[in-house]
């Protein structure tokens, strides 16, 4: 049996020559799964992690991070480990603010490739044509690279003269990316060092 819940229902006042009129819109949709687990008084971050369906190897029940499908065959001098998150599956910091972090990911290479360069407000690719490719821990990709103005992400503040370096990599359907993001000259410093991690990732089975 199907399953209906409201979509809206709103009374707006509109107020034309004086006059005041009431106009009531409302709609239904049918109920998803999504809906169910919706906890509209939930903080940002709850309700963020609730909304989205699971994705492949990067979480478990209650958000805790699950274990990373790859795994460091070595890492750079100067990188600190950080700990694990929904989120970060590797994770590392170097310099005063430079991070590298390791992520499954939903969607397809180029829509994960253009939601970087829109951090930088730089203009979505129509296809990867281009891109250097690369191979890592058996997965195959593209790597990105974005230079300017980082407009913020997920609760990040806007920073000027920033960079992102990295790579969207897929295989078998699965999204894995691998993000360097730090002040310009830290990031252009250490992305031969971040090569060196690409080329050494493994399988963690």
């Amino acid at each position: 049996m199907k399953r209906w819940m409201t979509l809206l229902a709103v009374s707006v006042v509109l107020s034309a020559c004086g006059k005041r009129e009431e106009v009531t819109v409302d709609g239904t949709r049918q109920q998803t799964m999504r809906d169910e687990n919706l906890k509209p008084t939930a903080d940002d971050d709850a309700r963020f992690a609730n909304s989205m369906p699971q994705m492949p190897g990067n979480m478990m029940a209650g958000g805790a991070p699950a274990a990373s499908p790859v795994v460091a065959g070595s890492v750079p001098d100067g990188w600190k480990e950080a700990p694990a998150s929904m989120f970060r599956l590797l994770n590392y910091t170097f310099g005063e603010a430079g991070e590298v972090y390791v992520s499954a990911s939903r969607g397809g290479v180029l829509e994960n490739v253009n939601r970087w360069l829109g951090q930088f407000d730089k203009p979505a690719l129509t296809s990867l044509d281009g891109l250097e490719t690369t191979q890592s821990a058996g997965y195959e990709g593209v790597w990105v690279a974005a230079d300017g103005r980082f407009g913020g992400a997920m609760g990040a503040e806007a920073k000027d003269d920033w960079s992102l370096r990295g790579v969207v990599l897929e295989k078998n359907g699965e999204i894995l990316t691998v993000k360097m993001m730090g002040p310009a000259a830290a990031v252009a410093a250490e992305e031969t060092n971040l090569r060196q991690f690409l080329a050494d990732l493994k399988p963690a089975s």
